[in-house]
């Protein structure tokens, strides 16, 4: 076991000593780590300092000790100097209170959470210890960190700031995000998506909704169809860089659509960078006209596919036979686009180049002879 042992007031440490390694300690100081607890009652006092010079970090490590879980420990106290502290709940899973000297300027803590940055970070909350049904989160924080709330044990956790940031970690295992369902939200923010393994995932967004985390969709899967339902005339920030993020990830369908009405403009299989950038300046705007994002897709028979895939939902037994209809059936989605279309916006469309007009001709004659294209139409088209 690599370090120095140090003995203070009941508890055993493993310290490692640095030099120029936090800027709590001053240029050129030299400074200690603790990087292990060896033994301890339920109180843990850290020293200030060791031989003159200032305890500036606690960053348990198994390459120092393999026990980075203390139970038991009921109540912590931090250093004036203390600079790095663990962001992991885990380690002190029974903590119920923190006392930190209070000419501390890295962190402050009510007895129950760890600040930082003037109380504007939430660390920790203590919530794995406490067993409080409910935890409010003060309105003077802005942001949650990594370890904000994993592991805690309480069901209803109110956030006084509804424009609040969370790291994609803050609640992992904890009681609350199993609690929440499919769609979690922070503050004003749809935080994530639980998709778990359904092929078919619809989600409305709620009233109220001003942002959307950039990692909300990340369970999203190349097997999956994720339909995101958001209410007409609002504009969420966030949204196509989620969007973006999830295809890239899953590689697979998203489509989006504003509840109530009945524009809707969907993300094919294979939507290239540039066809990317227009989706977030679409979404970004709050645009309906699906339109805008065509001039970016650069196969024609992407066009015909896309256009289908942004106006029609079709009910088919599973994800499979959609994607059969939309990427091999050329003829039965130039079909539904003249169904759906008519012929006046589908030459318009065309003439526009919104809709690859190679793919879309190879398909003419057929629909020509079924009757569902004009021989004018037919002429404007060409």
């Amino acid at each position: 076991m690599k370090g120095e042992e140090f003995s203070y007031l009941g508890t055993d440490f493993l310290m490692e000593c640095k030099e120029h390694i936090n800027r709590v300690a001053g240029p050129g100081s030299r400074n200690y780590i603790i990087r292990g607890i060896i033994s301890h009652d339920e109180e843990i006092f850290f020293p200030e300092s060791i031989d003159g010079d200032p305890v500036t970090s606690f960053l348990p490590s198994n390459s120092y000790t393999e026990k980075t879980v203390y139970p038991g420990v009921r109540k912590l106290r931090l250093p004036a100097r203390l600079g790095r502290f663990i962001e992991r709940n885990d380690v002190f899973p029974d903590l119920e209170k923190l006392e930190i000297n209070r000419e501390n300027r890295i962190f402050t803590t009510d007895g129950r959470m760890l600040y930082r940055d003037g109380g504007k970070e939430l660390c920790l909350s203590l919530s794995a210890g406490l067993n409080d049904e409910s935890v409010t989160v003060p309105e003077k924080v802005e942001r949650l960190g990594p370890a904000a709330f994993t592991g805690s044990r309480c069901r209803e956790i109110v956030f006084e700031n509804p424009n609040i940031d969370a790291c994609d970690t803050s609640f992992d295992g904890s009681e609350w995000l199993l609690r929440q369902g499919n769609t979690v939200y922070v503050g004003n923010m749809l935080y994530k998506l639980m998709a778990g393994d359904r092929g078919r995932i619809t989600v409305l967004i709620k009233e109220g909704t001003e942002r959307i985390h950039a990692d909300a969709f990340a369970a999203f899967k190349s097997e999956m169809y994720l339909k995101v339902c958001i209410p007409c005339g609002v504009r969420i920030n966030g949204l196509a860089d989620a969007l973006i993020a999830a295809l890239k990830k899953g590689r697979g369908f998203i489509s989006v659509s504003k509840e109530g009405g009945k524009r809707e403009f969907s993300v094919p299989l294979s939507l290239d960078p540039h066809g990317m950038e227009f989706l977030r300046r679409t979404v970004d705007l709050g645009e309906e006209l699906y339109e805008e994002i065509f001039p970016g897709i650069s196969s024609g028979r992407e066009k015909l596919d896309y256009a289908l895939f942004a106006l029609s939902e079709e009910a088919v037994e599973d994800e499979e036979s959609y994607r059969q209809v939309l990427l091999k059936d050329e003829e039965k989605a130039a079909g539904r686009s003249v169904e759906i279309l008519g012929e006046e916006r589908l030459c318009r469309l065309i003439k526009k180049d919104c809709i690859g007009k190679e793919a879309f001709l190879k398909e003419l004659p057929v629909l020509q002879t079924k009757g569902m294209i004009s021989a004018a139409a037919g002429v404007l088209m060409m």
